[in-house]
């Protein structure tokens, strides 16, 4: 597959130099700033220029400016260094190459070094390590933001950790700020564990409380998936655009498929900490509910986005048939609501409620294992001749 435009930005940003500092790599925030002095503005975020590089946000068309500024800025860093990676780099974005006067305004009279091979752009992140991946995911801080943030803070009294944890949050607040999808999520967090969290709270008081608790816990299942959905925009996200023969309905409706199984998973992977809870009659299960809800969205949020693409990687495309045992994930909630309302008696007894805990335990291995070697079965059947 192709590298993305965010990829070939980060590999050529990576391979520049910042002008200031020798022997430093580019950053995110200096390369924001670079893009400004040649525009004459304030320049970009390297909140910003991380979310073009992980494809969250795209320049515009419209902009072709700031694309001329940041190819310009690349070249002088050295990252850049003929006009054929620089067409590569808009190619990769959709953007038209450069015309004979931007050709001049970028590169001038140099372009005879336009057959020299491009820096190969990294196509995947698995070596990149998870600390990294957190850094840029969680707080749009760079790797080498983090390093040079680290080195800006060692000259000092020793020990030096509470400097650094102090640059760090001043970095982190610098770069996050507060969106509207930001309070949908915690809406969202808040609706479910208003609709979830009565099912964890045992024993029941009375038949009606339990029938209420069990009832919300229904709803939740239902409506949760669908919101986590909703707010992951596959409709902009550049990946998807370019997979031309990806039915766009039907990427919609495996993020779906994908929010309903994370959700659940979050849920039931929680629940026999709140059964230990009880049979140990232990204190309020306050902060498993919270940990059940907030795993739920986690997982739900990270299975709607990886299940689509996961089935259009297997099959090279999208269609009902390759994933529809699992849109039985749907009645799951309301099965074991129903399941769980008229047997709770049972399950809350330890002996009971621990030996068929096992056994659900047990038929999911099982069931994994199937599933496994079937797998096996086939691709090995579709590699013999």
């Amino acid at each position: 597959m192709a590298p993305t435009f965010g990829e070939i930005l980060r590999t050529f940003r990576q391979a520049s130099n910042d002008p200031k500092r020798l022997n430093r790599r580019l950053s995110q925030e200096r390369l924001g700033e670079l893009i400004g002095h040649e525009m004459g503005d304030f320049g970009f975020s390297g909140a910003a220029v991380s979310n073009w590089e992980r494809g969250e946000n795209k320049i515009s068309v419209e902009d072709r400016n700031v694309l001329i500024a940041l190819i310009k800025v690349l070249h002088k860093c050295d990252g850049l260094g003929t006009l054929k990676d620089a067409n590569q780099l808009l190619e990769a974005g959709n953007y038209r190459a450069f015309d004979d006067d931007e050709k001049q305004e970028v590169f001038g009279e140099i372009t005879e070094k336009i057959n020299v091979e491009p820096p190969t752009p990294k196509q995947n992140t698995s070596t990149r390590s998870l600390f990294a991946l957190l850094l840029e995911n969680l707080f749009s801080i760079s790797e080498d933001e983090y390093q040079e943030l680290i080195t800006r803070v060692e000259e000092g009294p020793r020990p030096t950790w509470p400097r650094q944890l102090a640059a760090f949050m001043r970095k982190a607040a610098d770069n996050w700020s507060l969106s509207l999808a930001d309070v949908n999520w915690i809406w969202v967090w808040w609706l479910a564990w208003w609709l979830m969290a009565p099912s964890l709270r045992w024993p029941f008081e009375d038949r009606q409380s339990s029938v209420i608790a069990m009832q919300m816990y229904i709803a939740g299942t239902l409506a949760i998936p669908l919101l986590i959905g909703l707010l992951v925009n596959t409709k902009d996200n550049e990946y998807w655009k370019q997979q031309n023969s990806a039915s766009s309905k039907l990427v919609r409706l495996y993020t779906y498929q994908g929010a309903a199984i994370g959700f659940n998973v979050g849920y039931f992977f929680i629940l026999p900490l709140v059964f230990i809870r009880y049979y140990l009659q232990l204190g309020s299960s306050i902060w498993l509910e919270i940990a059940a809800v907030t795993l739920g969205l986690i997982l739900g949020n990270m299975a709607a986005r990886v299940v689509p693409h996961n089935l259009w990687r297997a099959y090279e495309r999208l269609t009902l048939a390759d994933g529809r045992i699992f849109f039985f994930v749907a009645l799951l909630g309301p099965m074991w609501g129903l399941f769980f309302l008229e047997y709770h008696s049972i399950l809350l007894t330890p002996f009971s409620g621990i030996t068929i805990i096992l056994l659900a335990l047990t038929a999911v291995v099982l069931i994994s294992t199937w599933q496994a070697r079937k797998n096996i079965s086939q691709d090995k059947q579709n590699l013999e001749p």
